[in-house]
């Protein structure tokens, strides 16, 4: 069974928009930024953002329902992609927010030392020669999770294959959605963040190439400090390769060594304790088996809201799935 209007994801995508407007409401009067020499409460601003995603969305379903054309069709279907690091982002702040930065490093990082008798995320790397080419592989493995979520439910769609394309983008999606609200109420900053000789080296003692370079870019330009349990590069990267393993054999063999090498770079760069890797590696293996079975409740489920989206906005039908 298909909507007629709408995709799983579209529901979802507009569902937690609306939520996150909601908790940004819940935290005005914490944080204001500067927009245009104006200073706005920001939580309020980012409400306000929320809100317009809701009607772009629409707006997009409104356009695009109808259209054939493959270009605009992929556009229409995998945009949720585009708010993973929004959502991500924003989830990281919130949990900040509402635990007025408090976090459960301190379990963690105690977990480690039981296990370990010292702290893997500062030991690991010291461990490894510190050579360009090393370095590099760590680092490109770390990037490699975004190809590794997205590529192959696009390979699957430019193959015609639309309904295992959509039912393995949707598990990805929902998988997303679920770890994002862990992370907003359940945060753990990273022991980047937690011890302060690695927050005071931060990743200045890495030397690389591109992909070093762009990922250190990033990790000095993101605020992550606070999505470290379980790892979403774990948990979701062993989703991609079980999903791929079943609609996409050869790509899964092809990802299988830079997720394993993810694995362990997760640790190696002090993203993550060695716990949040094990408890990645547990949600992974659940959200794969369970996220179906969710995925199926909620195209029960989401028919008549399906119905009544499409009704008030005076949307198109879906077109053809074949494609």
């Amino acid at each position: 069974m298909r909507y007629k209007y709408l995709y799983t994801t579209d529901i979802l995508s507009l569902t937690f928009a609306l939520l996150f407007a909601f908790f940004s409401l819940l935290n005005l009067g914490k944080v204001e930024i500067d927009v245009a020499g104006i200073t706005l409460d920001r939580e309020l601003f980012i409400a306000f953002i929320f809100v317009i995603i809701i009607f772009s969305l629409l707006a997009l379903f409104k356009t695009t329902n109808h259209c054939k054309n493959r270009i605009i069709r992929f556009i229409r279907l995998f945009y949720p992609q585009l708010l993973y690091i929004f959502f991500f982002s924003e989830a990281i702040l919130l949990s900040q927010l509402f635990y007025n930065n408090y976090s459960f490093d301190w379990f963690f990082s105690q977990i480690d030392l039981m296990l370990f008798g010292s702290q893997p995320s500062i030991t690991f790397h010291q461990l490894i020669p510190n050579t360009r080419l090393i370095t590099e592989l760590v680092f490109f493995s770390y990037f490699f999770f975004f190809p590794l979520i997205c590529s192959g439910w696009w390979l699957l769609y430019l193959q015609g294959r639309m309904r295992e394309a959509v039912r393995a983008f949707s598990i990805t999606t929902i998988s997303f959605y679920i770890l994002f609200l862990v992370f907003i109420f359940f945060p753990v900053k990273g022991p980047k963040y937690f011890f302060p000789y690695l927050n005071n080296i931060w990743y200045n003692n890495f030397e690389g190439f591109f992909f070093t370079s762009f990922m250190r870019n990033l990790f000095n330009h993101m605020n992550l400090a606070g999505a470290a349990f379980p790892s979403s590069h774990v948990a979701l990267s062993l989703v991609g390769i079980l999903l791929n393993r079943r609609y996409n054999w050869p790509l899964a063999l092809v990802f299988i060594a830079p997720t394993i090498l993810l694995f362990f770079s997760t640790v190696f760069i002090y993203a993550h304790y060695v716990v949040d890797v094990i408890g990645g590696i547990i949600s992974g293996i659940l959200l794969y088996y369970l996220v179906p079975r969710l995925y199926r409740f909620f195209r029960t489920c989401f028919s008549k809201l399906d119905y009544l989206i499409g009704r008030i906005f005076h949307l198109s039908p879906l077109a053809d799935l074949s494609l």
